[in-house]
């Protein structure tokens, strides 16, 4: 994904407050009865010209709850890490 583990851990912030808790791979979040780690791994940023775009590995494991609830949280997780554009 472009972004940095900071941009990533703050949106999740922005998105869900004290749901969200910082460990040492990453960000764990937990909601209703779903629970979710983000393993965030920096990778080497892309270059086009002037342009530099920040590149981050986010492996997601469910810790708890069934696959319905968790894919319902992960979306709304992947509308809280949209960025702007066109």
């Amino acid at each position: 994904m472009n972004s940095t583990p900071e941009e990533f851990r703050r949106a999740l912030l922005q998105a869900f407050g004290p749901a969200v808790v910082e460990t040492a791979a990453g960000v764990q979040l937990a909601v209703d009865s779903v629970q979710l780690h983000f393993a965030l791994m920096r990778e080497e940023s892309h270059r086009i010209g002037a342009l530099h775009l920040a590149m981050l590995r986010v492996e997601i494991s469910i810790l708890d709850g069934d696959q319905n609830a968790a894919a319902t949280l992960l979306a709304r997780v992947d509308r809280a890490t949209q960025r702007g554009g066109g």
